[in-house]
Parts: C-alpha cells; structure tokens; sequence
C-alpha cells in the first residue's frame, strides 16, 4: 500500500518538473500538472499545501547535496592545488547530472523564494571559496575585484558545458583540457601577485 502514494507524489514531481520548465513557476498551470500525472487537483492536495512546496521538492534536496559536493571539492582544493581536475570533473559531472535542477532554479524560479539563487550562489557560496584558495596559495589577501572577475569566467565555462549539447566523454576531454589551462594560468598570477607584494 505504501508504494501507492509514494508513486503518485513522484507522478507529480515528474508532471511537475516538465511544467516548471516549460513555463517557469508563475506561468506553471496546477491543472496542467494534475492533469499530465492523471490526478485531481485533490490528489495533488494530498502530497503537496500549495505550487511552491512543489517546486521546493524538486530543487531543495540537490541544492542541499550540492553544498556537501562543493564543500568536500573546495577543501581538497584548499589542501593540494593538484587535485584541480579532479575537483572540477567532480563538480561538472554533479551540475550535468543535476541539469534539469539548475535550469529550474536559474530559469525558471521567479516568484518563489529561489528566484535569486544564481546570485547567492555565485556571492554567497563560490565567491568564499574562490577568495580562500587564491589567499590560500598567494600567502596574502588577493583583491576580491579579481576573484570574483575570474570567478564569474569560470561560471560561464560552466554554463557552456552544463547547457551545450556536449556528451560526458567530451565534457571530461573539456574540463581535463581546460583545468590545465587554468591551473598554468593561476601559477602564472601567483607569481605576478608575488612580485607585487
């Protein structure tokens, strides 16, 4: 018996998810999204109070496991610059199998409280971790304007690969090939940075 309900809620986040993002969360149709599952909008009422706390099922808990992700990649990258590579198929590889999660919080998600959650996460989660390693390996406190310059360029590569129709062996080649482009050129700054001081 358990399994039924339990069925009928993942309907819904399915039905859910294909509406979201197709039309975002304030153009999203409650009646369209029962309608796909084959529900009522009573049974919807049964697993859900009201649009948001649906959408908040379908992002909340890969946010939640992404701060783990991101925090276990920057403390590697804190204690050895040569994991880089590593760190950053870590991180593409979650944010492509999490693809249709990000579109929803970044595309789609006005009207609810995630509505500026690429924001956050750029400022409030990858900024800090951004500016500890570069203090970290330049010996001092890097001007935050650069950080968040390089951080922001690294946030596009991301966007590309997440969002570009590339298949996961070349998302690897990608990241491999371009975390030793990065990797030479932030050498390259530290020395510059060293010279300054």
């Amino acid at each position: 018996m358990p399994r039924i309900p339990f069925r009928v809620r993942q309907l819904i986040l399915s039905s859910a998810k294909e509406e979201f993002l197709a039309h975002g969360f304030e153009g999203a149709s409650l009646r369209t999204i029962c309608k796909k599952a084959g529900l009522t909008t009573g049974a919807f009422y049964n697993h859900f109070s009201q649009k948001e706390e649906l959408f908040d099922a379908l992002v909340a808990p890969m946010i939640e496991e992404f701060h783990g992700v991101y925090g276990s990649v920057m403390s590697r990258e804190l204690e050895d610059l040569d994991t880089g590579v590593d760190n950053e198929l870590t991180s593409i590889t979650y944010a492509i199998a999490h693809r249709d999660e990000f579109r929803l919080l970044f595309e789609c998600s006005r009207g609810t409280k995630y509505e500026g959650f690429k924001d956050e996460l750029i400022n409030e989660v990858f900024y800090p971790g951004y500016q500890a390693v570069f203090d970290r390996y330049a010996g001092r406190t890097v001007d935050p304007a650069l950080v968040k310059l390089i951080l922001k360029m690294k946030f596009e590569e991301y966007m590309e690969l997440i969002y570009g129709e590339y298949t996961m062996a070349q998302v690897k080649t990608l990241i491999t090939q371009i975390s030793i482009f990065s990797i030479a050129g932030f050498h390259g700054l530290l020395k510059e940075l060293n010279t300054e001081s």
